[in-house]
């Protein structure tokens, strides 16, 4: 099992990555910037399948948001693989 962040992951491949890492067991946060009502149906999806992720806004552009996303993670999940 990975501690894994996915950047854009409220739409497109990111989404994707999202929900397979998620299924295959693995401990995703789902980074997103604007889709905010996207990344919480994604992780409402999930719950109903048993599968807890987190989210978290942040401009990956931008770099306090970048730190304070990698602080989020790090509290929640100890490391990032």
């Amino acid at each position: 099992m990975k501690n894994i962040i996915v950047t854009g992951g409220s739409r497109g491949i990111g989404k994707c990555l999202v929900e397979n890492l998620a299924r295959e067991g693995h401990n995703v946060i789902l980074n997103y910037n604007k889709s905010e009502k996207q990344a919480k149906k994604i992780q409402n999806d999930l719950k109903e399948e048993g599968i807890v992720i987190e989210i978290f806004k942040a401009d990956v552009s931008k770099k306090e948001e970048v730190k304070k996303l990698v602080e989020y993670a790090i509290e929640k999940m100890q490391k990032i693989d």
